[in-house]
């Protein structure tokens, strides 16, 4: 079967390759069960080096977002996804010895980077880890997914630019990104409105079955913008400049 990108660039460092990966801008193994059969699970043309770092990213990400209480088996967006997680972190699931070697190891991560609290710690993702009571104390447990969030939403962010319009976004432009769930203290409602009335008036919104929702405009500074909802959980806002 011929290989879908030849030379030309990937989206992601913008080397050109005469041979090059299918990246998928959504995850392939994120995409709930509950996805129809017939929706395309978007690709675009990527490095072999960044497809294979990005892969490690979403990997580490997937386990620590979907174990949470916030991830519900009954929503039709997640249907499947804690299941998949629990799979690839348990050890009995492991088909042989490295396999399970690697869930250990997995797990241990994990771990070591929940946070047990009654309150919300800084730089967490709220509600994303089970909770509980403990002598009539309510407790959270959160966990932590620094330097994971950013790298894939710009991953996600430069694959959508790339299907959308065909462009490549120059190295030297500034994905911000803003995750309202860490940041919400310091995002001024004001401005969430002006955000969400931008795309509501001039933008379009595509919908990738019930797991991924993209809403994406232009704004009259000539500011990309784009609004990334994974599993009816997960919010994502990145913008850029279109030009320098």
């Amino acid at each position: 079967m011929a290989k879908k990108f030849a030379n030309q660039n990937c989206v992601h460092c913008l080397g050109y390759f005469q041979e090059l990966t299918e990246d998928h801008i959504f995850p392939k193994s994120w995409y709930p069960v509950s996805t129809p059969q017939n929706i395309e699970k978007w690709v675009v043309p990527s490095c072999f080096k960044c497809n294979n770092k990005l892969g490690k990213i979403e990997n580490e990400l997937y386990q620590k977002l979907a174990i949470g209480t916030g991830i519900s088996p009954e929503n039709i967006a997640t249907s499947g996804v804690s299941e998949k997680a629990i799979q690839m972190l348990i050890p009995s699931y492991a088909k042989d010895e490295r396999s399970r070697r690697r869930k250990e190891v997995n797990i241990q991560g994990v771990l070591r980077d929940s946070i047990h609290t009654d309150e919300m710690p800084k730089g967490l993702m709220k509600n994303f880890g089970p909770s509980g009571n403990i002598s009539g104390k309510s407790m959270l447990i959160n966990v932590s997914i620094p330097n994971l969030l950013d790298p894939f939403a710009k991953k996600i962010v430069r694959g959508l630019e790339f299907k959308f319009k065909n462009k490549l976004i120059d190295l030297n432009r500034k994905i911000t990104i803003i995750h309202p769930i860490e940041n919400i203290d310091n995002i001024a409602p004001v401005e969430m409105e002006n955000l969400n009335n931008i795309l509501e008036t001039s933008g379009m919104q595509v919908d990738r079955g019930p797991g991924f929702i993209v809403r994406h405009a232009v704004d009259v500074y000539g500011t990309s913008l784009y609004h990334i909802i994974i599993w009816g959980k997960v919010e994502m806002w990145a913008s850029f400049p279109i030009k320098i």
